[in-house]
């Protein structure tokens, strides 16, 4: 099967309205909405549907519905296509809905963690000191050559984001980050203000590190389903430890976005699906690879066609073919009967209806669970005893 990757937008993605077209295509919608405006104390649906850009651009707002929206599209991802992942990656805030995603958080600490973290970030914003700007076509060393020479300790600039090797992000004190855009502009360079409130990804931003560092340690991560990127360093994270440092180091280091697109695609992973609004990652990654194709869930014409290249026919398919063709090194007669041929058998009955009925939605969901916990307990059988603590 092909190696896939979930991606998640962050802060910059929204536009009002977004939460329209999940309440259009997902029955469940309204039920993470109803969750959310328990947790948060406020009507996020209607600031996701109703209100104005101005208000879903705070912070305090925007990092709380971009959450949301994306964890919908998540599970709209789950029904109609279900492939596990390899990895999950988010860009800036989209790290906390990879987290969702793997399993490391649940759905409402992750909720409570950004609705801190907005908090934080929009107190600091309020001081007015900083803003944020993407600049285009210019080379890296030019960029951090002008960083260097107009940032100062009371006045930072520095890059925020490696979005790609034509996009990087600006950020700091207003002061530096104007003399810095000013001669990239006279260098012919494009420049564009960001729609965010404040400079993230900055030192500018460390008192609201502080502040979210004693709010992190009240949260349980749990054990990841498969690695999560870290924005800070474009690895995978280690362990529930590694992933609290983090997201409290993320707040004043730059999102290495550019350097996880390189991880992944060294990783030979083929596919990449953005899972929330717009299709901000999907356009950054046209300017990194072209070894990943990339698929904006949103967009109906994406969600189709991702939909036909992973039919539930042929991932059953693949599931048993993975399981017959794997060797066998446990001759324990009763446990491969059980291990092995209950649930080859299983497999093949899963294959001969979904050729006989188009299985989609919750149930399609279910079967692809299913195929896929077949697959895993013959190849835990097959590998016998010796190797069963390495089949996780």
């Amino acid at each position: 099967m092909k190696r896939v990757a979930l991606l998640f937008p962050g802060q910059g993605s929204q536009y009002k309205g977004m939460g329209k077209v999940w309440s259009q295509k997902f029955q469940g919608a309204d039920r993470w909405f109803e969750e959310a405006n328990d947790i948060l104390g406020y009507d996020l649906k209607s600031i996701c549907t109703e209100c104005g850009a101005a208000n879903l651009s705070r912070t305090e707002y925007t990092q709380p519905a971009l959450l949301t929206v994306s964890v919908m599209a998540l599970e709209q991802y789950r029904q109609e296509i279900g492939i596990v992942p390899v990895f999950s990656a988010g860009h800036s805030l989209g790290e906390y809905s990879a987290l969702v995603s793997s399993g490391v958080l649940s759905f409402a600490d992750a909720l409570r963690l950004v609705q801190q973290r907005g908090a934080a970030m929009q107190e600091a914003a309020d001081a007015g000191l900083g803003e944020m700007a993407a600049v285009r076509g210019v080379a890296l060393e030019t960029l951090e050559a002008l960083c260097e020479k107009h940032s100062s300790p009371d006045q930072p600039v520095a890059i925020g984001c490696y979005n790609s090797p034509r996009q990087y992000v600006l950020t700091g004190h207003q002061a530096a980050v104007a003399r810095v855009t000013i001669a990239a502009e006279l260098k012919g360079v494009q420049v564009t203000r960001l729609q965010v409130s404040g400079p993230f990804h900055s030192p500018l931003m460390s008192q609201a590190a502080e502040r979210l560092s004693g709010v992190m340690r009240k949260f349980t991560f749990l054990e990841s389903q498969w690695p999560v990127i870290s924005n800070v360093t474009a690895l995978p994270y280690a362990d529930a430890e590694q992933v609290r440092d983090g997201l409290i180091l993320q707040m004043t280091h730059p999102v290495k976005w550019l350097q996880t697109m390189r991880y992944l695609e060294e990783q030979k992973v083929e596919l990449a699906v953005e899972l929330g609004p717009r299709s901000v990652l999907k356009n950054l990654a046209k300017d990194m690879t072209d070894k990943i194709r990339t698929f904006a869930f949103e967009r109906e014409e994406d969600a189709v066609q991702l939909a036909r290249l992973f039919p539930l026919h042929d991932f059953i398919a693949g599931c048993l073919s993975e399981a017959v063709a794997t060797p066998n090194a446990n001759w324990n007669e009763e446990k491969y009967r059980i291990g092995v041929m209950q649930p080859v058998r299983r497999l093949k009955e899963m294959l001969q209806s979904a050729k006989e009925s188009d299985i989609t939605g919750a149930q399609g969901l279910a079967q692809r669970k299913e195929a896929l916990d077949c697959m895993n307990l013959v190849l835990q059988t097959k590998r016998g005893p010796e190797e069963k603590g390495d089949s996780q």
